[in-house]
């Protein structure tokens, strides 16, 4: 098949075919001691799974708006350890254009190595989510994807 008409299908495809994605963000700062994590996802997609019509969540009202996705995001984003507890500070959030920028820390005052991240963000909505989750700290990276059939990963820091 000529290649001209290869990308223009695959070009078609992709403008009808609408992708749902969230992305994660897990760094360590040594100057704090504390994982701090971005979440990032489209505000209509939150807005959608959180039973919203686009648009209709009112963001100048912080508090209530905070409120409504600090819980949406307890049953649905999870960091844990079965070696101990770790506090999750849920700092608040900030809109950018399309974006919902939520911001978390984790104090881990036991200096725990494993954690078990769970990410369920989205797919009561979209059964073809993907989040992604990138953790970094120094010069150690991991990514995970997860799906609505795998929407939980191990994370072992060395």
């Amino acid at each position: 098949m000529n290649p001209l008409i290869t990308k223009f299908f695959v070009l078609l495809i992709l403008f009808f075919h609408k992708y749902y994605v969230s992305s994660t963000l897990i760094d360590y700062s040594n100057d704090s001691q504390t994982h701090q994590v971005s979440l990032k996802i489209f505000h209509d997609d939150l807005e959608k799974d959180l039973g919203y019509k686009t648009n209709e969540l009112d963001y100048s009202d912080y508090v209530n708006t905070n409120t409504i996705i600090k819980n949406y995001l307890k049953n649905n984003f999870k960091i844990y350890s079965k070696e101990g507890k770790l506090k999750l500070d849920y700092l608040g959030f900030e809109r950018k254009n399309d974006l919902l920028i939520y911001y978390i820390e984790i104090y881990n005052p036991n200096n725990l190595k494993n954690f078990v991240v769970e990410n369920k963000i989205l797919f009561n909505s979209f059964k073809n989510q993907k989040n992604i989750i990138l953790y970094r700290k120094s010069n150690y990276k991991k990514s995970f994807i997860h799906t609505y059939d795998n929407f939980q990963s191990v994370l072992s820091i060395p």
